[in-house]
C-alpha cells in the first residue's frame, strides 16, 4: 500500500480497510511502502554529507525524520510491515531510527520491516539491521561500475562513501539478513544476471568489465538464498516456500546448468527449463524430463 507524503496517522484506517479487502490467497496487502528519498544521480537521495555540487545539498527527505518516527510507530502497532525506499545513507539512518523508535514503543514484533536499494549505508548502521530485525533488501544488479555509478554518482559524493556503495557483504558480516529483489520494471526481473553481479560485482553483460568494490562480493550460496528463502522470509512465507524440502510447496525451477559449479561469469546465461508452482507446471513441461 503506497503511503502518500501528505497522509497523517489518521490514514491508517484507510490502509487497514485496503488490507482487509484485498488480502486473499497468494495476495497479502499487509505492507506499506514509504518512499523516504530519491536517487543519487539527481541529488535527491538523502545523504549524511552534502553532495559535491555548486549548491550543496544533502538530498530531499520525503518525510520529516521526526514525523517518520511517529508514522512508522503507528504502522508497526497496527501490524503492518513497512517497506522503505532508502537509497542514501541519510535515508537509511532515518528509516532505521524510525524502526528503533517503533520497537521501543511497541516491543518486538514479527512485522519484518525492510529497507530497499541501500546504495549507501554508514558503517555505524551495518549492525543495526540485525539489532532491529530489519531486512536489507538489495538490488544486486546495480552493484557494478556502470555509467550511473562512474559518471553520475562517484564524482559528486565523498570518496569514502563511494568506496562502500551497495555494501552487501558488510551488512551480512554484521549479522543482518540479506534479501535480493529486482525493482522490476526499473531493471530486469531475471534473477541470473543479478546473481552473477552479486557474486562478481561486474556488469553481467560484459564479463571483462572491472569488478566494483570486490570486497563486497558474496558467494553463490548467499546470492541464491537471498533470492529464495530470505525473500520468502520477507513475505512471511518461509514455512511454505523459498526452499526445496519436505512439507513445503513444490515451488521450484529446473535449470540448464548448475550455477553452483560453473564459472560465475556464465551465471547470467542460465535458462529456466521448467517452473513449478505448488507442483503444477507454469512454464515448460514435465514431459521434457
Amino acid at each position: 500500500i503506497w503511503w502518500e507524503r501528505d497522509w497523517s496517522e489518521d490514514e491508517l484506517e484507510r490502509a487497514q480497510a485496503l488490507r482487509d479487502q484485498y488480502t486473499s490467497g497468494r495476495i497479502n496487502t499487509g505492507t506499506i511502502k514509504i518512499m523516504q528519498d530519491g536517487v543519487m544521480e539527481n541529488y535527491t537521495a538523502v545523504m549524511l554529507d552534502p553532495y559535491k555540487i555548486p549548491e550543496p545539498t544533502t538530498g530531499i527527505p520525503m518525510f520529516d525524520p521526526e514525523s517518520l518516527k511517529g508514522i512508522v510507530t503507528a504502522m508497526d502497532a497496527a501490524g503492518f510491515q513497512v517497506h522503505f525506499h532508502a537509497l542514501g545513507d541519510g535515508a537509511v539512518r532515518q528509516a532505521l531510527d524510525a524502526i528503533e523508535v517503533a520497537r521501543d514503543a511497541n516491543g518486538p514484533s514479527d512485522n519484518r520491516h525492510h529497507l530497499s536499494h541501500l546504495q549507501a549505508i554508514d558503517p555505524d548502521d551495518y549492525p543495526r539491521f540485525a539489532e532491529l530485525n530489519a531486512v536489507a533488501n538489495f538490488q544486486p544488479l546495480w552493484a557494478m561500475p556502470d555509467k550511473y555509478i562512474t559518471d553520475l554518482t562517484l564524482p559528486f559524493i565523498d570518496e569514502d562513501v563511494g568506496g562502500r556503495l551497495y555494501p552487501i557483504k558488510s551488512v551480512q558480516d554484521a549479522g543482518g539478513m540479506i534479501a535480493f529483489g529486482s525493482d522490476w520494471s526499473v531493471s530486469t526481473a531475471n534473477p541470473f544476471p543479478q546473481i552473477e553481479t552479486a557474486v562478481t560485482r561486474k556488469d553481467a553483460e560484459d564479463s571483462s568489465s572491472e569488478s566494483f568494490l570486490p570486497d563486497q562480493r558474496v558467494d553463490i550460496e548467499t546470492a541464491v538464498q537471498a533470492f529464495t528463502l530470505n525473500a520468502a522470509y520477507v513475505n512471511h512465507q518461509e514455512d511454505t516456500t523459498g526452499s526445496i524440502e519436505a512439507g513445503k510447496y513444490a515451488d521450484l525451477i529446473v535449470l540448464d546448468q548448475d550455477i553452483f559449479e560453473i564459472d560465475p561469469d556464465d551465471i547470467s546465461e542460465t535458462k529456466v527449463l521448467l517452473t513449478l508452482l505448488e507442483g503444477e507446471p507454469v512454464h515448460g513441461s514435465l514431459d521434457s524430463f
